[in-house]
């Protein structure tokens, strides 16, 4: 039962990005939502009591899904920074393909924005955040970065940048205009992020 219970929920959460995406938080109706994913509005209740709880769980399958694939790549032996570098390009490609992942950052960006009803749900940019800021406390530790970076200022950075990329989607920027973006982001943060070698002060 619990697992009809949870292909239900994740239905009705992919059906309702999907009309999210086409449609809009706003146009979308809840009948439209039971009717796209094959569930009665009873179920559709049940699992979501408001559209605000659709959008939230949409939200939250987003971050599920940064906080997965990070915890993946380390698990097969790639090291925080690795990790780290390889966010933004994943971000632009499942832009492109992953329906959870793009309405779930635009509707994070409208939350930040207030633009709706929080109902004390998840929040993505405060998951990116963290998970950001772990990574660089990570690298920090590992020495794969400077010491004495302002960690959360940078995890802020690219929180910020994420959600650009997602932004520049929106407005039918190509992938290949995020990747020629994203290339120059670490052309611009790297150097200044690089550990202090020894011999760099020129002794």
């Amino acid at each position: 039962m619990q697992e009809r219970a949870a292909r239900t929920r994740e239905r009705l959460v992919r059906a309702a990005a999907e009309a999210f995406d086409r449609h809009g938080l706003g146009a979308t109706s809840m009948q439209a939502v039971s009717r796209s994913a094959g569930v009665s509005k009873g179920a559709l209740y049940f699992h979501f009591p408001t559209k605000e709880h659709l959008a939230d769980a949409v939200r939250g399958a987003c971050g599920d899904r940064f906080t997965a694939k990070a915890s993946d790549l380390m698990e097969a032996g790639e090291s925080p920074v690795q990790v780290l570098m390889r966010l933004p390009g994943l971000t632009a490609e499942w832009l492109g393909q992953d329906v959870i992942v793009r309405v779930g950052l635009r509707l994070g960006r409208e939350q930040q924005r207030g633009c709706h009803q929080d109902c004390d749900g998840r929040h993505v940019s405060r998951e990116l955040h963290d998970l950001l800021t772990r990574l660089l406390r990570g690298a920090a530790e590992r020495r794969e970065i400077r010491g004495g970076l302002p960690l959360r200022t940078c995890a802020s950075l690219l929180v910020g940048f994420l959600f650009s990329l997602e932004c520049r989607t929106e407005e039918s920027a190509s992938r290949e205009e995020l990747l020629e973006s994203i290339a120059e982001l670490w052309s611009l943060l790297l150097p200044g992020m690089a550990p202090v070698t020894d011999g760099s002060d020129g002794k």
